[in-house]
């Protein structure tokens, strides 16, 4: 340890270490774009050393001419000095006007251009290419304006930057700048969307992380205002954000954002830019038109399907072409099921025998043990439906026959009442009375599927234990407000159709539009529908003020955009006027070199 200082100078600072460029401090005023080749300045001693290896002892022997030479030599001595000493001046200032030169130094400057050089910069470009990129404006894909802007950006990089490109996906693809453009070139529309505020926050702290000189962020997306997430991007200080800016007209649009099918028809939602007229939706059935309907962004319209026999099926949503054709049309499929051969126990209570008679009407399930509703789970069937028993004093009894089957869930204590939460039964329906479903634990339990469909008060209410369906409620309107709902029966149809035998419902996922069957062994149990986001079909440009508060961007016509790129850290080279200044030198040097003889 030092003497003399302070014990508290002894302890090593708690805070984490920095930068090693300390923020605020100012830039220097003359920086090198190869600093190495400064060591050649050592070479400016190579004059000096020829001088004064040059010089002779005369010798010491007398005789007349001798003394006559000594004697002139005496009479030129200062001019002699002079001359020497104003070639040893010339050349040392040649060779390190050549060496600086080739160091290429850089001078800070206020202008814009291509000639301009800047300092090392982490740089970040983020290409949005969701799918909103590929509405044509005035004849031309959105996309070419953002790729050019992308482009431009890249260019203007030198080898000492370190770059980044993000697209869509979020990836920060790190890489040279002929990688970069390459890239850059090969991007088309992807079907992903983009969260900007998300893509400029992780952007921002991947460049801040480096120890350059300056750190930018380059957006150039469309400004969707429905492409700012959550939050705000929180941009860390000395990180430059610079945004594009939106097209003053953007077209309206349309696209179809959800497909809801049941047996009897399709429910099709119209989204797109608010404002927009209807457009004609057409549904098609294996490539076969079934129905037309008018719908405009914010409304859905509801089209009949023809009677179709059992197994699965597919088909599409279509709009007439806009400008926006990536959402213009969306897939479309399910499963139609054979009736359910249900049969209620008297434990299961009034209501469900009655909306089984109407279900059984429709022809929606048929008589048979394929499926049992009950107060205690049944022998003999594929899929039990149990309901608590209207003694509380047979709850034992009903957990014991639960875990002889292998059951993983039982009913526990009483629980408060509330509504019911879940897509399988109505929203917000009030449960009066009901039991906890409780886990027991895994010990010596089999690989079984075991899924909590609903829940009350934040706790399970509905839970499928492999071939087992536990409510927490009876079906009762003594229990629940769910049996005098006009959802009763369509929640029983599922139950009994649908959840009853594990099928699991058609899932829609961001993607290439396509379909995905969820396959086991020789069963399908569901599928999965891909498409682009349905935020994506609207268009409206977010207002500037928006995008600066919640990006930390400057938001940059094409013009201001080009003139700002790395304006903070503009530098200009001045190698070539070095060597104008070192061409006069040499031509002075070669002057008094041979003038003065």
């Amino acid at each position: 340890m030092a003497g003399g200082v302070p014990s508290t100078r002894h302890r090593l600072s708690p805070c984490a270490d920095r930068h090693a460029v300390r923020r605020g401090a100012s830039a220097a005023r003359v920086t090198f774009l190869h600093p190495l080749v400064l060591l050649g300045l050592a070479a400016a001693a190579i004059p000096a050393l020829l001088h004064l290896l040059e010089r002779r002892v005369p010798p010491e022997a007398e005789f007349p001419p001798l003394r006559y030479l000594r004697e002139a030599e005496r009479q030129s001595a200062r001019r002699l000095k002079l001359r020497h000493l104003l070639l040893l001046m010339l050349r040392t200032a040649l060779i390190v006007l050549i060496v600086l030169a080739a160091a290429r130094p850089l001078l800070p400057s206020h202008g814009s251009g291509a000639r301009l050089v800047h300092e090392p910069t982490a740089l970040a470009v983020i290409l949005d290419n969701s799918p909103s990129s590929g509405a044509v404006i005035d004849g031309h894909p959105m996309l070419d304006r953002l790729k050019a802007t992308a482009r431009a950006s890249l260019i203007r990089a030198s080898a000492a930057d370190r770059l980044w490109l993000v697209l869509a996906d979020g990836v920060a693809r790190g890489g040279t700048r002929e990688a970069l453009l390459a890239t850059v070139d090969s991007v088309g529309v992807s079907p992903l969307r983009l969260d900007l505020t998300a893509a400029v926050r992780a952007a921002a702290r991947l460049v801040d992380a480096e120890p350059l000189a300056a750190r930018e962020v380059h957006v150039a997306s469309d400004l969707q205002r429905s492409a700012l997430g959550p939050g705000r991007a929180a941009v860390p200080r000395g990180v430059r954000v610079l945004a594009l800016a939106p097209l003053e007209r953007v077209p309206e649009n349309r696209g179809i954002g959800a497909v809801q099918v049941t047996d009897a028809a399709v429910a099709v939602s119209v989204v797109g830019t608010p404002g927009a007229g209807a457009a004609t939706v057409t549904v098609r059935v294996q490539g076969r038109e079934v129905g037309r309907a008018l719908a405009a962004p914010g409304s859905a319209a509801t089209i009949a399907l023809p009677a179709l026999g059992a197994g699965w099926w597919g088909g599409e949503a279509a709009l007439d072409p806009d400008e926006l054709r990536a959402d213009d049309r969306r897939l479309l499929v399910w499963r139609v099921a054979p009736p359910a051969q249900v049969e209620a126990l008297p434990g299961a209570g009034a209501f469900v025998a009655a909306a089984l008679a109407v279900l059984e009407d429709g022809r929606r399930v048929r008589p048979g043990t394929e499926v049992i509703i009950g107060d205690r789970p049944a022998a003999g069937s594929k899929a039990s439906v149990v309901v608590p028993p209207a003694d509380p004093a047979l709850l034992g009894e009903v957990n014991r026959a639960l875990a002889e089957r292998g059951g993983r869930w039982r009913f526990g204590p009483v629980g408060t009442p509330g509504p019911i939460a879940g897509t399988v039964a109505p929203e917000r329906t009030p449960v009066g009375r009901r039991y906890r479903l409780e886990e027991i634990g895994q010990d010596g339990a089999k690989s079984r599927d075991s899924t909590v469909l609903a829940r009350v008060n934040g706790e399970p209410w509905l839970v499928r234990d492999g071939s087992v369906l536990l409510i927490g409620s009876r079906l009762d309107t003594a229990w629940t407000a769910l049996p005098a709902t006009p959802g009763f029966v369509p929640f029983l149809d599922a139950l009994v159709n649908r959840l009853a035998r594990n099928e699991a419902p058609v899932i829609d996922a961001e993607g290439v539009p396509r379909v995905e069957f969820r396959i086991r062994s020789v069963d399908t149990l569901g599928a999965t529908v891909f498409g682009p986001d349905p935020r994506e079909s609207d268009l409206t440009p977010a207002a500037p003020g928006l995008a600066r508060d919640v990006l930390g961007a400057e938001v940059l016509d094409d013009a201001s955009f080009a003139a700002a790129r790395f304006a903070g850290t503009g530098r200009s080279d001045v190698s070539g006027v070095l060597l104008t200044v070192a061409l006069f030198l040499a031509l002075a040097e070669l002057g008094v070199a041979t003038l003065t003889r």
